[in-house]
């Protein structure tokens, strides 16, 4: 064959079309090309294929697929604009069919001695030579309390400690037989709620003699706080940390110079094969685009997708907050807790059916800069501070000035939430929220169900002020909010901050909030200092014990066919503080009292937010309402069952194979089981769990 014949041959042979598909797989090898035979074991190293495909020009989506799982990391999966699809196109990260990849920050410790006493310990690696600490752990996918005492609820202090006059920041008196003797309790956290704000200091000493506690920290932020005692006589406080505090199941203390950790089980709990994980990643995904010159990251979607254990550690200075989970500097740069998921200076990028818990900081995060994105019927759960943020707060600086001043321009714009669950946030920093909203343009928040809060449900604005900020037309529509403010005061499901024209609050159930337990009262919608330009309409408050509404330092505002249902007869609808009620346009509105309700109108409002709550088609499938909240979510699976204990006693064993078989040929009607089957963890009870199943029966 002559050359020009090889050379003319070579031509005609057809081209290999570069891949747009890849899979990873927790079995997997980053050496291979991650087809679905070969996958990859990363996500990290899925991104790198996907970044090299985009080089090359594409002109179909790229998708990602992710095998069911856990992918252990220790430090982010990050993703910045040479990651981005092309206008028109996106990169897809998603759960393989049916199956549950979870992406941990945790690493599982092992290793356990029951000594049969009700302990078990083990002693970690990397603890004793200061490589690693942490300040949770997970026992079978549920946070465990660190020793604390009491067990539940808090003490309340006894006064201000004589010895030291006017210096309450530092020290205080404890009633007799309030903290336990034998010991000082050096080293512990004493952990303070300050009605609508939180501290989490050291300990210096305890003295039982003169019944007074001393802090190494200051206790409340300097220019908020005082005295520990201006907005309460006997502030509420509970202490952690002390091995003299091991005392209850379900709590555990790490020696940090030995390594030891001590845990005391929970009924139903083996030391054999129990799962315990601990964070040691601080953040989990994180997409980031250029904020020298605005470059994005775009255009990346990922569904379907898990992302847990993510710590965080106090400052040196201790723990003391303004609002909303952000903290007194102390000297440090840092001030936000770190989201497990956070998305900055990036567009159009979407989260769907993403379950983001178990963190140590924050949850999610659409902030800074952040354009077009989404969060869309997910679960956000077992958060330590704040559930989701959109957008950001006023302190980023742009050269020597906060970005506000000269940059505008750069406001998170035209970002969404809708039809979520954000719940159970603040479990640690409980001066939380469950969705926070900074300084944004155009975002909406939508049929999302937001629950047990500690403190405020849904917080909006940016300026405490009525100037002209870059917040504006930020819709707040449809939402459930129950059980909000269930531990602090001064707080509301629904509460707004700031001048923000154009915006509206409209469509949204309200209820279970209980009366404050500090001076200022919690209540349904709190519009607070400036807040200026809202219209609220057609909301629905029911179960409030305060006033439904309150007013503080408020501008103009229109309250339009809201329905007040009052929690008692002659209760107070409305409370107008340091604000001009003539700045309040009142138009057909309905106050409910209790004892004369109107005919034809069903408890608890009358129509208003009809269509409040989650929408239809982001309701998990594999759930049953088993707990009759009206929601099938995570929160019916077997939270309390051992993977393969089927029939639910509390063992596995022979009764579980008739139970095994059930669900493995689909009749089954109950989450339980369902969840027990799944044995490998992956979402999907298929027959790789009958192995795992034997495994465990066999198990001596």
């Amino acid at each position: 064959m002559t050359a020009l014949s090889i050379f003319i041959f070579v031509l005609t042979i057809p081209a290999v079309a570069a891949p747009s598909t890849f899979y990873v797989s927790p079995d997997g090898d980053d050496a291979d090309p991650g087809t679905i035979d070969q996958p990859f074991a990363t996500l990290d190293q899925a991104r790198l294929a996907v970044r090299s495909r985009l080089t090359a020009g594409i002109s179909e989506d790229i998708w990602v697929y992710l095998r069911g799982g856990v992918y252990r990391i220790e430090s982010p999966i990050v993703f910045d604009p040479q990651d981005s699809a092309p206008p028109g196109f996106f990169v897809h990260y998603v759960a393989y069919e049916d199956e549950r990849p979870v992406i941990s920050g945790g690493r599982l410790i092992d290793g356990w001695t029951d000594h049969g006493d009700g302990t078990w310990t083990t002693t970690v690696p990397g603890v004793a030579t200061g490589d690693w600490t942490f300040r949770e752990i997970f026992v079978n996918g549920q946070r465990r309390q660190r020793a604390r005492h009491p067990n539940s609820g808090f003490l309340y202090v006894a006064g201000p400690n004589p010895a030291v006059g006017d210096e309450t920041r530092f020290s205080f008196s404890f009633a007799p037989g309030d903290l336990p003797t034998g010991t000082n309790l050096a080293g512990a956290e004493i952990n303070m709620l300050h009605e609508w704000t939180t501290s989490r200091v050291r300990i210096a000493n305890v003295d039982q003699t003169a019944r007074t506690l001393t802090t190494d920290q200051p206790l409340g932020a300097f220019g908020l706080i005082h005295s520990i005692f201006q907005t309460d006589d006997h502030p509420r406080y509970a202490v952690e940390n002390h091995p003299s505090l091991l005392d209850a199941p379900g709590e555990w203390y790490l020696d940090e110079p030995t390594g030891q950790l001590t845990y005391r089980p929970m009924p139903g709990e083996f030391a054999a094969t129990a799962e315990v994980v601990a964070p040691i990643a601080k953040e989990l995904l994180v997409a980031r685009g250029d904020f020298d010159d605005g470059t994005p990251v775009r255009n990346l979607r990922f569904v379907n997708l898990a992302f847990e254990h993510c710590a965080w550690a106090l400052p040196p200075g201790g723990y003391s907050t303004y609002q909303s989970g952000y903290y007194e500097q102390r000297g440090l740069i840092p001030y936000e807790l770190p989201a497990a998921v956070k998305f900055e200076v990036a567009e159009g990028c979407e989260l769907l059916r993403t379950k983001v818990s178990h963190c140590g900081g924050w949850g999610l995060m659409l902030g800074a800069w952040c354009r077009n994105c989404s969060l869309t019927g997910s679960i956000v759960t077992d958060i330590a501070g704040n559930g989701v943020l959109i957008g950001e707060d006023r302190y980023r600086r742009v050269g020597n000035a906060q970005w506000v001043d000269s940059n505008g321009d750069q406001v998170a714009y035209n970002n969404q939430a809708t039809s979520n669950i954000v719940q159970d946030c603040g479990v640690v920093f409980q001066g939380s929220a469950g969705l926070w909203v900074g300084l944004t343009e155009k975002s909406s928040i939508r049929n999302n169900l937001i629950r047990r809060i500690p403190h405020i449900g849904l917080s909006a604005g940016g300026f405490w002020n009525d100037l002209e900020s870059p917040a504006r037309e930020l819709l707040i529509i449809n939402n459930r909010l129950q059980d909000i403010v269930q531990l602090m005061s001064d707080g509301g499901a629904v509460y707004t901050v700031g001048w923000q024209p154009l915006s509206a609050i409209r469509g949204n159930l309200i209820s279970g909030i209980p009366s404050a337990p500090g001076l200022a009262q919690n209540t349904g919608i709190f519009v607070d200092e400036g807040s200026t330009g809202f219209t609220i309409l057609d909301n629905g408050i029911f179960d409030v014990d305060d006033a439904l509404f309150k007013f503080h330092y408020a501008g103009e505002n229109s309250l339009v066919s809201n329905t007040l249902r009052l929690s008692s007869p002659g209760a107070e609808a409305y409370y107008f503080q340091s604000t001009d009620i003539s700045d309040i346009t009142q138009i057909n509105n309905v106050i409910i009292d209790p004892s004369s309700p109107p005919a034809g109108c069903e408890y608890p409002v009358c129509g208003e937010a009809a269509s409040a709550g989650l929408l239809m088609e982001h309701e998990a499938w594999i759930y049953f309402d088993r707990d009759g909240d009206g929601v099938a979510d995570f929160e019916d699976a077997c939270v309390e069952r051992r993977p393969g204990d089927v029939s639910g006693d509390g063992e596995i064993n022979g009764l579980d194979i008739a139970e095994m078989v059930r669900v493995l040929t689909g009749d089954v009607s109950d989450s339980d089981n369902y969840c027990a089957a799944d044995t490998d963890g992956n979402g999907i009870v298929n027959p790789a769990d009958a192995d795992v199943f034997l495994q465990s029966l066999l198990q001596p």
